[in-house]
């Protein structure tokens, strides 16, 4: 994959699209503890890997309407909201460009206003859990909308993968009926598909609404989205994350 710019970068949070309001991705990343375990007869320090952790920082614009970004980063009293938030970024427009995803907790949330100036905003995000910061690849282009059960495009990882695999759904809005995301994965691009993961039905009155899953096992190289359910309009974004 060549270089890229942050031209087609989006942000949703807890299945509300903030892309209109965010400037942009200030970092996202994950550390890991180093644990030093030297030795009596070593010479130099020894180092095992210990427990992972993930950080994500976004400056946005401050907006005071419903479903923009203040009211996302506060709960209905004004305070941040204490639970996990997932997080899910495409860093490119077309499916399986490469996304970062995080369930974390809301660390922060701080405002700047000056005179002559528009309202900006930084909210920082650190993982909790059990699981540090993601990257993987979109299985939809930024968001896509069903319209009615349909399929979508097919994705080629380039190869199979065996340590199981995590999985985004921010479903950003769903006009009526009740939708059912699936994944399926195929050993050939147009072989059979078989569903490897399937998120929980969700109602109209359910969305917007977002949420990880993961699952263990091998992930075959053609991965696709599938919705089943009667429903109309369902927009969602979804990314996997291979482990």
């Amino acid at each position: 994959m060549a270089k890229t710019t942050g031209l087609d970068t989006r942000l949703y949070v807890e299945g509300y699209d903030l892309s209109g309001d965010a400037n942009s991705l200030a970092s996202a990343g994950w550390s890991q503890n180093l644990l030093d375990v030297t030795t009596l007869d070593s010479s130099g320090v020894k180092r095992i890997v210990g427990e992972a952790s993930g950080q994500m920082t976004v400056n946005v614009w401050f907006d005071a309407a419903s479903s923009k970004s203040h009211s996302v980063f506060t709960s209905l009293s004004g305070k941040q909201p204490t639970a996990d938030q997932t997080v899910l970024v495409p860093m490119g427009s077309a499916v399986g460009a490469k996304s970062a995803g995080i369930v974390a907790k809301q660390a922060d949330y701080s405002v700047d206003s000056a005179p002559g100036s528009a309202i900006s905003g930084v909210v920082n995000y650190s993982s909790t859990g059990g699981a540090p910061l993601e990257f993987g690849e979109m299985l939809t282009a930024h968001d896509d909308t069903h319209s009615s059960a349909g399929s979508g495009t097919v994705v080629d990882s380039g190869a199979s993968s065996s340590n199981g695999a995590s999985a985004y759904l921010q479903l950003l809005s769903l006009d009526s009926g009740s939708v059912t995301v699936n994944l399926q994965e195929s050993t050939s691009s147009g072989g059979s598909y078989a569903n490897f993961m399937t998120f929980s039905t969700v109602a109209a009155a359910g969305a917007p609404t977002a949420v990880r899953q993961t699952m263990e096992g091998t992930v075959q190289r053609y991965i696709k989205v599938v919705t089943t359910g009667t429903f109309s309009n369902a927009k969602i974004a979804v990314a996997l994350c291979r482990l």
